[in-house]
């Protein structure tokens, strides 16, 4: 446990100095966020915003928890949450490369995020069928459900895309997603504190300590798409692992309010 203490006291002004560095180069390089003209005109004032903070929390995060296998031994568990992030920060990544290149708002379409968040779905249930089978506590009753292989598949898509799309949507905000992340990660720790979710989880906490402390308003780093897309990734990995994915529309609330009000809007 010293480790980890140790290890994530020291991430917290890394995250927030790496980040700030990080910030000012792309700066350098005009390497910045496009904004819509739609909405708020006050928003307007964050072109240029530089993005892809998310691969600095990424990079962050793996390089502390592959330290910590030093004393704390990894596992496929361990291993599933890892590939998710990566995975989903890929993801995010290209769109948000696009969008830098082409100096538009937009990266991926939709159909083109839908479609590699499906593979990366897919790719990590065969690839981590043993630990997707855990029993799934159900939530204000004390028992546990073991779902047949095609249910645990149906979840394991579901859970990964609603959620990492949810956070992308979420991500609206200076510091949104950030400041989200951190309470959905805290609460579902203390729901099921488990060896692999203190080892991920407490990390992870203490990077986006960090980086909140320069994405509050105004932002000098925008999580973009890898960011939201990494967050999301390892959140529902961490509750499908632990079995806690059924809590998931409960720890993430404001993920649900904000994927609701957005299907409002596009309806109306």
């Amino acid at each position: 446990m010293t480790p980890l203490i140790c290890a994530c006291l020291a991430l917290i002004p890394a995250s927030a100095l790496l980040s700030a560095v990080t910030a000012k180069q792309m700066r350098r390089r005009s390497f910045g966020q496009s904004i819509r003209p739609v909405g708020p005109q006050r928003h307007a004032t964050k072109e240029g915003t530089p993005t892809m903070g998310g691969v600095v929390l990424f990079v962050l995060w793996a390089a502390t928890v592959a330290v910590l296998f030093a004393w704390h031994p990894p596992t496929k568990a361990t291993a599933f949450v890892l590939a998710a992030g990566g995975l989903f920060t890929a993801i995010g990544a290209l769109d948000d490369a696009i969008s830098i290149r082409k100096r538009r708002s937009k990266g991926l379409s939709v159909f083109w995020k839908l479609a590699l968040s499906s593979v990366a779905a897919i790719a990590l249930f065969f690839l981590f069928r043993d630990v997707l089978s855990v029993p799934l506590r159900i939530p204000f009753a004390a028992m546990a459900v073991s779902l047949p292989p095609p249910a645990v598949f149906a979840l394991t898509w579901i859970v990964f895309l609603s959620t990492t799309n949810a956070m992308n949507l979420a991500d609206g905000l200076d510091g949104l997603a950030t400041g989200v992340a951190i309470l959905v990660l805290a609460g579902a720790l203390l729901l099921r504190p488990s060896s692999t979710g203190l080892l991920v989880g407490v990390p992870l906490i203490a990077a986006l300590a960090g980086f909140l402390w320069i994405n509050v308003h105004p932002a000098d780093l925008f999580l973009g798409d890898a960011g939201s897309f990494f967050l999301g990734g390892v959140v529902a990995a961490v509750c499908l692992a632990d079995g806690t994915a059924f809590f998931l529309p409960i720890l993430a609330g404001v993920l649900v309010l904000e994927v609701g009000s957005v299907i409002l809007q596009i309806f109306v």
